[in-house]
């Protein structure tokens, strides 16, 4: 699939997908889990204020389940809680603090986490590219150790299988396809490689390290003579660091007028976090990515 209107197209559940929403205490939030794209699929619950949450909806002519709770901290564990008792697929964060938030998703007692590490992983429809490309990780993990970037490359891997790719290919990305001793991303590149073949040989295609250019261009990777079944053809690329991954994003959607879409992956359930200055489209269709990972029926 190229588009993300063709993953909506080819959704389908037995069953509403329940979204919590925790401090849905805004307009442009609520606005998001009734936009047109999702309305039909989604049973919305709102936990926050309850007064401003009903003066939004009575504006907007909606209606909705509403959880009152009147500080951000309860809104988040009421949220969790929830999750727990299995009466919501998936989070979306409101109009709350990040580290509020997540904190009341890692706690140690009462929280959601099932991985060692939460990550971020953003799914991109790209006009100059043949189909879906997920990039991890621009959002969460700063300098992932190599132990992390496996994880990072399962979670991508988990997202790719719900929406319908069996078998992602998998791109580690650096500067070059040579591994440079002086450059420990790529000799971890190559070690990852190598695990992962051996480990897991039918979870993913995987290639590193490997450049940008021959990851997403079979022109490139033609001209370069490189025989890879990863070479312009990638379902994921993962980088170095954060820093790599959130320049890749940005320079996609501003430069390459690319639409995002975001998720947290590693609780038991997924979680919409996008940023403040996303579009509601780009709120929607991270919306339809989670709805794929958390379906019931």
């Amino acid at each position: 699939m190229q588009k993300f209107d063709e993953l909506l197209a080819n959704f389908s559940s037995d069953k509403k997908i329940r979204i919590g929403v925790v401090c849905a205490n805004d307009e442009v939030t609520i606005q998001s889990v009734f936009n047109e794209k999702v309305r039909d699929y989604l049973e919305p619950i709102l936990i926050g204020d309850e007064e401003k949450i009903s003066g939004i909806l009575a504006q907007l002519g909606l209606s909705a389940r509403i959880v009152s709770a009147d500080t951000e901290e309860t809104c988040a564990a009421i949220g969790v809680e929830m999750v727990h008792k299995k009466e919501i697929d998936f989070l979306m964060k409101g109009h709350i603090q990040t580290r509020t938030f997540l904190k009341a998703v890692v706690d140690r007692e009462k929280g959601i986490a099932t991985s060692a590490l939460l990550s971020h992983v953003a799914l991109n429809e790209i006009p100059s590219y043949h189909k879906l490309l997920l990039t991890t990780d621009g959002g969460m993990v700063t300098a992932p150790s190599k132990a992390d970037k496996k994880i990072l490359i399962q979670h991508g891997i988990e997202v790719m299988n719900k929406i319908g790719i069996k078998k992602p290919k998998v791109g580690l990305l650096a500067a070059a396809e040579k591994v440079n001793p002086k450059i420990a991303s790529t000799i971890e590149a190559e070690e990852i490689m190598n695990e992962l073949q051996a480990e897991a040989p039918d979870s993913c295609w995987i290639d590193g390290p490997i450049s940008l250019d021959l990851s997403l261009s079979k022109e490139v990777a033609e001209i370069k003579h490189y025989d890879s079944p990863v070479a312009g053809d990638a379902d994921i690329v993962v980088g170095p660091d954060i820093t790599t991954m959130n320049v890749l994003g940005k320079s996609l959607t501003i430069l390459a007028g690319a639409k995002m879409a975001g998720l947290i992956m590693g609780a038991s359930v997924p979680i919409v976090m996008v940023s403040r200055g996303s579009t509601e489209e780009e709120k929607a269709y991270s919306i339809v990515v989670a709805m794929y990972c958390s379906k019931r029926g």
